[in-house]
């Protein structure tokens, strides 16, 4: 099933005070998502959603912000730009030949078919070691790539202080992420999306809570 065959064929959420209208797209012929790329969404989309990220997480102090490859990027990069740092790290899925000796976690995503390894270049521990780090991302769903991504930053001996992610993604990351899950700042909420014969309808289960 493709998205274009579903209706609704998009979901308009709230994302910082502002409505923005995002595609429905199928994972299978029973579930569908509400899809985020920020990649594609422009150069003021990233800098506003970087400002108020960086507003939310500032009482934080943080010293370094740590970024999930690819869609990571550039909320890592507003989100340094609008806290006035100037260095961020960025943890990669592909594996590079700078990469041969990294530090490895392995994971298991919703949008990304089979396992995929995270890896941090043990370059960067001396940036991480003994430093408060915020780690950000695009959205937050399974959350077993941010938890990876966290078990990355804390083997280089960081001290994780804060989560940011532009979108919570239903409620099942709150369990994998057990006691970090209160570390997170959102700027928005998606459900996930029961389909039925080609319509898409918001499963109650994910809605944000009240």
């Amino acid at each position: 099933m493709s998205a274009n065959k579903l209706t609704p064929s998009s979901y308009t959420v709230d994302i910082a005070g502002e409505p923005t209208e995002l595609p429905i797209v199928a994972i299978n012929d029973k579930l569908a998502i509400s899809l985020l790329m920020v990649i594609d969404m422009g150069v003021s989309f990233g800098e506003r959603i970087g400002k108020v990220l960086a507003a939310r997480l500032a009482a934080t102090k943080p010293d370094i912000i740590v970024g999930a490859a690819t869609l990571g990027i550039p909320v890592a990069i507003e989100v340094s730009r609008h806290l006035g740092l100037d260095q961020y790290v960025i943890v990669q899925k592909s594996p590079k030949i700078h990469l041969g000796d990294a530090l490895v976690e392995h994971v298991t995503s919703v949008t990304s078919a089979g396992s995929q390894r995270l890896l941090l270049d043990r370059r960067a521990v001396p940036l991480l070691k003994g430093r408060r780090v915020v780690v950000v991302d695009d959205v937050v769903a399974t959350g077993s790539s941010l938890a990876a991504t966290l078990r990355l930053v804390r083997q280089a001996g960081a001290d994780v202080v804060g989560i940011g992610v532009i979108l919570t993604e239903g409620h099942d990351w709150r369990k994998v992420l057990g006691v970090d899950a209160a570390l997170v700042t959102s700027l928005g909420h998606i459900p996930q999306f029961l389909v039925t014969n080609g319509h898409a309808a918001p499963d109650p289960a994910t809605m944000a809570a009240v």
